[in-house]
């Protein structure tokens, strides 16, 4: 660090402590108003600035990306190579400090510091809940852009969701490719028996694919290709990108399930797939697409309030 970066993360950690501790209510704040969101089910306190900036908290930014809440405070404090790499993904640590209520404070970062930390711990960290972030919001803002050129409109609570269970599967889907892996490390004498049995090909990605494939058995008795000719999609497409968030939640409690039914209870991938549904009490049901409302529909109803105000 040189003198300057030194001087400035001195008397900023002077005044850092005690750590900001954050009400769950939505509070005025003296550099802005406060509300919560969650991202990857991490509640996330993000503050309006009176100049329209949005700013973020140290403690739960650390945490949505898989850091213990207090690792940016201790990152700028220690001042070595991992700050070092971290502002070379853009950070800048101009923080603000916003006193809510009473004596309680918190640490804000911007919205640009934010991303830097997410990219530190996905090229640096290789945290999952980082990975998984930047996964799910990359695919989020594709679908928008895309969404925006053919005219479609889709209610943004469906955005939300959307992204929270494909984050999620992000996250269970690596748990349940981590269990299969070990699993096939500590079972190779009994890898032959296993693929004859379930007729499975493709070695060990074949495995974990027909792991997949029995989880859109279970849910809906179907294979993917069927999925996708019931949804009427492309018969590439992954079904996790067509089922409603409901459906796409179920998918993701399998998931996480399973796993766990392969590393405590030694089953192997199909048998733990199917003790997990049976547990879940799952139902066999039919494929759902999202719900898509176009422009033109929105216009519809636009039109019809119009008319309304003026008939009255």
């Amino acid at each position: 660090m040189t003198e300057q970066m030194e001087m400035e993360a001195f008397f900023f950690l002077q005044d850092l402590e005690p750590e900001d501790t954050e009400s769950t209510d939505e509070p005025k704040v003296k550099h802005g108003k406060r509300k919560e969101i969650k991202i990857g089910g991490i509640p996330m306190p993000v503050y309006m600035m009176p100049n329209g900036e949005y700013r973020w908290s140290m403690r739960q930014a650390s945490k949505a990306v898989g850091y213990n809440e207090g690792w940016l405070r201790d990152t700028i404090q220690a001042g070595g190579n991992a700050l070092i790499k971290l502002q070379g993904y853009g950070f800048k640590g101009k923080i603000v400090e916003s006193s809510g209520q009473g004596f309680i404070k918190s640490h804000l970062v911007s919205t640009e510091d934010f991303m830097a930390v997410i990219l530190y711990a996905v090229m640096v960290g290789y945290q999952r809940p980082a990975i998984a972030l930047m996964a799910a919001a990359m695919q989020e803002t594709l679908e928008r852009r895309a969404d925006h050129a053919f005219g479609v409109v889709r209610d943004e609570d469906e955005y939300i969701q959307k992204f929270e269970y494909r984050y999620a599967s992000i996250l269970l889907n690596k748990d349940l490719r981590q269990a299969i892996t070990e699993w096939i490390e500590n079972n190779q004498h009994n890898i032959q028996n296993y693929t004859k049995t379930h007729s499975i090909r493709g070695g060990y990605r074949g495995i974990y694919a027909s792991a997949l494939g029995e989880i859109y058995q279970v849910l809906f008795g179907r294979n993917k290709a069927q999925i996708n000719q019931f949804l009427d999609v492309a018969a590439y497409r992954t079904p996790k990108d067509n089922v409603n968030v409901n459906q796409l939640q179920r998918i993701a409690q399998i998931e996480d399930l399973a796993a766990k039914y392969i590393q405590r209870k030694g089953l192997n991938p199909i048998e733990a797939i199917r003790a997990a549904a049976g547990a879940l009490m799952i139902e066999l049901e039919e494929p759902k697409l999202g719900d898509r409302v176009t422009r033109q529909d929105v216009h519809r109803v636009l039109d019809a309030k119009k008319s309304s105000k003026k008939n009255k």
